[in-house]
């Protein structure tokens, strides 16, 4: 079993060093006392826009990853999801980061494409962590489950990128565990050591026990002085033979000789004595070493007996009936040697045959050793020893390892969050009212997009014909108290819905759509109406990108109510469409102002007829709400024609539609062309009811004729 031991402690001494090792460079070389894994500062470059890492590199989340960047110019480091990612360096030539190899090989693939300058990105709100300007640039963002990637770009959004880039990861803990590894590997090492060269403890018995039959004393007188060739060179005292006693536990027996007075020799026989408590060992007498273990018993028997010697320096005799043969006993010294008495004792031939027969040869099995018991009791115990600490090992390291990215779904998330989205509102009335002052197309075109572009576009064509000396500028106005619904999307372009008061208008909301066409792009104020205060806005709460179930569920679909409504506007109160829609006060005032305009223009002795036709355009913007009904945002065309009678000449003269065509003669018709913006709420089927006209608001776009 030492070999076992040896091999154990020698596996569990290895097994320590490696451990220990690892912690030690794993506390105070990866990670230190700050908990961060760093691959340290590496040089990054791209003659594209962009430095990006794949997506598939960051696909654990939990702990914080750290980024630090420094370069020669201004620069920018973010991270976003990388359905943003990929749709903001679409067609750009840039730097993937697409493998890293610890402790610090970097890979890279390039991507090729344009290389323009890109939107600025620290303009952009869809980073979920980003840093940028002048000097090193860091962020610290807890990772999240998804597809997330790091983009380092120049802070100008330009291309030539070239910045030096660390990336690291915190890990909480991971220190202390690292010490924890450390120290249970110094524990192993110790162990190890302490099993491999460690001796077996030395056994003994307490006194030399010999097993006879009889014990004889003789005195005679010798011829000459004789020394025992146990006893030393020089003379010897007087020495009496050793008390041997037998243990009650075990009943062996015990031989006395005492050295007689009588010079004379006596064989006297004594039988054994059975002490009634254990004799002490005589002083200067060493009891002999107990026989190794796995030997018969008669093998032991036979280690632990006394040797016996002959008396004399004459031939060993052969053991015959007739023959004796004794012990030599030390000698007392004596003025004459022929006085000297000597005690012998002797075991004649006869008792030998007369004793018990020596039991049979036996060999003890391995597994009944008490040395194998022993050693497997400490083999155990080191092995649930190294079980605990594997096992304690394992659930720390477990705790250290980041969870797996596990979001099979594609990359979703709102469009906007609340906050951003009302900094979107607040930019665009700072714009706007700037806009307004000045009539500028150009700062209107970086806050709305069509059709609430035409609209604004067309009134500032109109005021400058019509008030060229601006005179009549409405007074700055703003949205105010902000309520925003965002949608979930997957794609762009990307959406959210607001409703706001206006400030100098109470009472009035406005109703707006914002929409992002590509990551890249500003927010863009697409749809606005301006319902009364007599309409009940549905709730921006739960507000829904509308899935094929949901549409399904719809009492119309969505595509189907801007050719239904426009046949109504059409058509007038009496159009049989008009019963599937309950109109907003606005719309009656339309129609109600229309069908009096048809009626003094027909008057007109230069008017042949006069028609009012509305047309769908555009694509219907869909969201749903809470309620499970569909919130819609359409556009219409509408063209108020005239028919010149033959033979007449008509233009305009006055009015809006002066600042389109002014003073032209057209012989056979003349129109105006109005864009209206419309929003409305189609029922659920199993709620049923009418179409809700929520607000139409139009703007004159374009007047001329033929």
């Amino acid at each position: 079993m030492r070999f076992a031991r040896t091999a154990l402690g020698l596996l569990l001494t290895l097994i320590g060093l490696v451990v220990g090792v690892a912690g030690a460079a794993a506390a105070f070389w990866l990670v230190g006392p700050d908990n961060t894994i760093s691959t340290g500062g590496r040089a990054l470059t791209s003659d594209g826009v962009a430095v990006v890492t794949a997506p598939d590199l960051l696909d654990r989340h939990g702990p914080t990853l750290r980024v630090s960047v420094t370069g020669p110019k201004p620069v920018f480091v973010g991270i976003a999801q990388d359905l943003d990612v990929a749709d903001y360096l679409n067609g750009a030539a840039h730097t993937r980061v697409i493998r890293y190899d610890v402790p610090s090989t970097i890979s890279t693939q390039t991507m090729r494409g344009f290389e323009h300058k890109l939107t600025p990105p620290g303009d952009l709100d869809w980073w979920v962590a980003k840093s940028g300007g002048n000097g090193n640039q860091s962020i610290a963002w807890p990772m999240q489950d998804g597809r997330y990637s790091v983009v380092v770009m120049n802070a100008d959004g330009t291309p030539a990128v070239d910045a030096n880039v660390s990336f690291g990861i915190e890990l909480h803990r991971s220190f202390g565990i690292s010490l924890l590894i450390l120290g249970a590997g110094i524990v192993a090492l110790a162990l190890g050591i302490a099993l491999a060269f460690r001796r077996s403890p030395s056994h003994t018995t307490d006194e030399l026990l010999v097993p006879v039959a009889t014990a004889v004393a003789l005195s005679t007188a010798a011829p000459a002085r004789e020394t025992s060739p146990f006893a030393p060179a020089d003379d010897v005292p007087a020495y009496r033979a050793p008390e041997v006693v037998a243990d009650e536990a075990t009943e062996k027996l015990a031989v006395i000789a005492q050295p007689k007075p009588s010079s004379a020799a006596q064989l006297q026989t004594e039988p054994p004595v059975r002490p009634t408590r254990p004799a002490r060992p005589l002083a200067g007498i060493q009891p002999l070493r107990s026989a190794p273990m796995l030997m018969t018993p008669a093998e032991v028997a036979r280690a632990k007996s006394r040797a016996t010697l002959p008396t004399s320096s004459s031939p060993t005799p052969q053991l015959t009936p007739a023959t004796s043969f004794a012990a030599p006993t030390p000698l007392a010294p004596a003025t004459s040697a022929a006085a000297m008495p000597v005690t012998v004792s002797t075991t004649t031939f006869a008792d030998q045959a007369s004793a018990a027969p020596t039991p049979p040869a036996e060999t003890l099995p391995l597994m009944e050793s008490p040395e194998f018991s022993k050693s497997d009791e400490a083999v155990k115990r080191t092995a649930a020893l190294l079980a605990s600490g594997a096992l304690l090992l394992t659930a720390t390291s477990c705790g250290l390892m980041p969870p797996k990215n596990n979001l099979t779904v594609p990359d979703r998330r709102p469009a906007v969050t609340v906050a951003d989205a009302k900094a979107v509102v607040t930019k665009y009335n700072e714009l706007n009212n700037k806009a307004n002052q000045t009539r500028d197309n150009k700062l209107a075109a970086t806050i709305e997009a069509e059709p609430t572009l035409a609209q604004t576009l067309a009134g500032y064509q109109i005021g400058r014909k019509l008030d060229a000396a601006g005179k009549t500028i409405g007074k700055p106005f703003t949205f105010t108290d902000p309520v925003v619904g965002a949608p979930e999307f997957t794609a762009y372009p990307m959406r959210f819905v607001v409703t706001t008061g206006v400030s100098n208008s109470a009472g009035t909301r406005q109703l707006g759509v914002w929409q992002r066409e590509s990551a890249g792009a500003p927010w863009l104020l697409t749809h606005s109406v301006y319902p009364g205060p007599s309409i009940d806005l549905p709730s921006m709460d739960g507000v829904r990108t509308p899935s094929r179930a949901d549409v399904a569920n719809l009492a119309t679909h969505p595509t189907a109510v801007a050719p239904t409504l426009a046949a109504y506007l059409s058509g007038g109160p009496k159009a049989a469409e008009a019963k599937l829609f309950t109109a907003s006060p606005g719309t009656t005032k339309l129609l109600e102002q229309r069908a009096k305009s048809k009626v003094a223009d027909a008057a007109q002795p230069y008017i042949a007829a006069v028609t009012d036709t509305y047309k769908p355009t555009g694509t219907p913007v869909t969201f749903m709400t809470a309620d499970g009904e569909g919130l819609v945002f359409l556009t219409l065309t509408e063209q108020y024609l005239q028919r010149v009678e033959p033979g007449s000449n008509a233009y305009w003269t006055s009015g809006e539609a002066t600042a389109f065509s002014s003073m032209v003669k057209f012989t056979q018709t003349l129109h105006q062309d109005y864009l209206h913006q419309i929003a409305l709420v189609i029922p659920a089927k199993t709620t049923g009811g009418p179409i809700r006209i929520l607000s139409m608001d139009g703007q004159l776009v374009g007047a001329g004729g033929s």
